[in-house]
């Protein structure tokens, strides 16, 4: 505690603009966190006898706890405030704080995927690849004989025919392009002696007792001898116990053989809608920095309430439905339209003599929908048009992302002296 304590005392004296974030205090609390939930989770431990751990409850669970920790974050930065609406923070400590907010955005994501990230680190820690492999491989080999699928026939010479039918398909091999292709091999007739029907049986066994809780008690001589009397009994391939075997051994064999072991946490798109969220959050904290309460609260509201909003989750449901119609671009028509209106009465803000209380609000109206303006304009110009600069869909949904971002930290820069000029403008009488 003595470190925090002289941590807090030397940022009060020489960064007061840092230390009215708050994060100093935030950062820790929400590493302990995470580190108590991430690793309290991992004791409880994994079986592959089990089924895949779950996550969702987990995840809403911690919904009510985050929201409490951000909004104790957010009162308690607050009540520091010592450069609020006097636009007396230099630029670049406006950035820092500013990265900051997200830092604590992000910690507070990090603690709601805490037990997720655990779950499926546990998942991957408690299964080897090469025995894995080697156990769908026995699995593959005994299917027929142990679950009676398809015809087995046992001929005169003392052999057994059948084809071949696999227990897990999931063999994935990596095709040359930027994805893995599932491959179902054709099958094969099979001619095996009776020996070698008993060592497929038994690795069968062996395996599948592995990787389920119901485990199969009889032996391989007495399968066999129920194959050869066609006895139906026992049918393990239909009992659920080995459906969900099946689903679960198919799973583990498609992250081993492409390393996604941690599922759309892997996915780049991921993260970049995930840090958009975080930077759109942090720069509602900002706004709020830069306004007085009142004002902002008007602003806050007026944005849940503002056609723009209306026309951003229709824009979004038209492109979801793939959907290019006349009322497509007339809600794109609409967003452009609102973007006039707020940069006029920003404008008319600005130029005032007096508070111009409207101006004020629609200004922060304006810079906090300003990084979505890109979307927009390639949402009308190229998508509806069906034209294209770029090739590549995801070269440009990247472009797009990233202008989206320029735009948003550009905004900072441009907004600021927006704000100093409002807050030194004396009121209305």
């Amino acid at each position: 505690m003595k470190i925090f304590k002289k941590l807090d005392d030397y940022l009060l004296h020489y960064y007061p603009s840092i230390w009215i974030t708050r994060v100093h205090y935030f950062l820790p609390l929400g590493l302990g966190i995470f580190a108590l939930l991430f690793f309290g989770n991992l004791t409880i431990g994994w079986s592959p006898k089990d089924d895949f751990p779950e996550s969702y409850i987990a995840v809403v669970l911690m919904i009510i706890p985050i929201l409490i920790y951000l909004v104790y974050w957010f009162v308690f930065q607050s009540r520091y405030n010592v450069a609020k609406s006097g636009g007396r923070m230099t630029l670049g400590f406006e950035y820092l704080n500013f990265f900051s907010y997200m830092l604590v955005f992000f910690m507070a994501f990090l603690i709601i995927v805490a037990v997720p990230l655990s779950n499926l680190y546990k998942v991957k820690i408690n299964v080897n690849k090469e025995e894995l492999i080697r156990d769908i491989e026995n699995l593959n080999k005994g299917n027929v004989l142990v679950n009676n699928v398809g015809t087995i026939t046992f001929t005169e010479y003392g052999t057994i025919e059948y084809y071949e039918v696999n227990y897990v398909y999931n063999y994935y091999i990596y095709d040359g392009e930027d994805y893995y292709s599932e491959v179902y091999p054709p099958a094969q007739l099979l001619s095996i002696t009776r020996n070698e029907a008993l060592i497929f049986i038994g690795d069968y066994i062996k395996s599948y007792n592995k990787y389920s809780h119901q485990r199969i008690q009889k032996t391989a001589q007495e399968i066999l001898r129920e194959r050869e009397e066609n006895l139906n009994v026992d049918n393990y391939y239909y009992s659920d116990d080995s459906w969900q075997t099946q689903y679960k051994l198919s799973e583990l064999d498609e992250r081993a053989h492409t390393g996604e072991w941690f599922d759309e946490f892997q996915e780049p798109w991921f993260w970049k809608i995930t840090f958009g969220f975080i930077a759109f959050s942090s720069l509602l904290v900002w706004l709020f920095k830069q306004m007085k309460l009142r004002h902002f609260v008007i602003g806050f509201i007026s944005i849940c309430l503002t056609p723009l909003l209306v026309a951003i989750v229709g824009v979004i449901i038209f492109e979801l439905l793939g959907y290019c119609g006349d009322e497509e671009k007339i809600v794109s028509l609409v967003c452009f339209f609102v973007y006039a209106l707020l940069i006029y009465f920003s404008i008319r803000g600005y130029k005032a003599q007096t508070l111009n209380y409207t101006g004020y609000v629609m200004t922060m109206y304006l810079q906090f929908f300003l990084p979505l303006l890109p979307m927009f304009l390639w949402f009308y110009f190229i998508y509806q048009r069906n034209f294209s600069f770029i090739a590549n869909e995801d070269d440009e949904m990247n472009l797009i992302y990233w202008c989206g971002w320029i735009t948003g930290l550009l905004s900072i820069l441009v907004f600021k002296p927006l704000y100093t000029k409002f807050g030194s403008l004396p009121a209305r009488n």
